[in-house]
């Protein structure tokens, strides 16, 4: 193995490079900073940063760092890395925050069994938090053991929106011209198309209907374009609410 030299791109990450017989791959493996908060929230990406950092300033819970890992199959790696950065022993309190996707039972297994690796002591239930230095809590989106994620959240925070009528017949109107289109490609021969994640592009049609359009579910709560009054959030909120650190 063989070590580059540091550069000043090499600020964020060090690079190394393995060569086998018929495999040449590169591995980026991020330099540790010391951890300064008493409180890390550790959530999938830019998104979740985006909205959490707005929801605790809504909530006036100052002191909290919110990471990134950089996408779900990230956990694994960059969850350790964070608990075994430089000054996690001053940590008081710990949490996870994953969507629930399509099995909200098996992701709260998976964030529980690699906190367990790590010698962290995770609570029973999601939602909660244990006792003990750190308190580690881990939250499922959307919450109530629903399958879903962040987007389904914040569409349910406007469910009561002028808006949304129009975002439903434009959704239902696409699905349609779906069905239409799938007819045709089976008596093609050809495989079914669809859109990916339908709740990602209903978050979507609706941020587009905004007076300044903006491009991500995270930035739609940074413009105050998801309503954190609303009763939806209460679950979280209590979640959230256990981040605060002594002073």
């Amino acid at each position: 193995m063989t070590k580059k030299p540091r550069t000043k791109s090499d600020k964020v990450s060090e690079e190394q490079t393995t060569t086998e017989p018929h495999l040449v791959y590169k591995v980026k493996f991020p330099i540790k900073e010391s951890v300064a908060c008493k409180s890390i929230l550790a959530v999938e990406g830019q998104d979740e940063v985006n909205f959490f950092d707005k929801l605790l300033e809504y909530m006036k819970i100052p002191g909290v760092d919110v990471k990134p890992v950089g996408g779900k199959d990230n956990f694994k790696i960059k969850v350790p890395g964070l608990i075994n950065t430089p000054g996690f022993d001053n940590v008081e309190v710990f949490a996870v925050i994953r969507d629930a996707d399509n099995n909200p039972q098996d992701v709260f297994e998976s964030v529980k069994n690699l906190l367990k690796g790590e010698k962290l002591t995770p609570p029973q239930k999601p939602g909660e938090f244990s006792s003990g230095t750190p308190r580690v809590g881990i939250f499922i989106m959307p919450g109530s053991s629903e399958t879903g994620m962040l987007e389904d959240l914040c569409l349910k925070t406007v469910k009561d929106h002028p808006f949304m009528p129009c975002v439903d017949a434009f959704m239902d109107c696409i699905d349609k011209k779906y069905k239409a289109i799938n007819e045709e490609r089976k008596i093609q021969g050809e495989n079914e198309v669809k859109i990916k994640i339908p709740v990602k592009a209903k978050a979507q049609v609706f941020l587009s209907a905004m007076t300044e359009t903006v491009g991500s579910v995270g930035l739609g709560a940074k413009k105050k374009y998801w309503n954190f009054d609303s009763e939806e959030l209460d679950d979280i909120k209590q979640f959230l609410s256990q981040l605060k650190p002594s002073d």
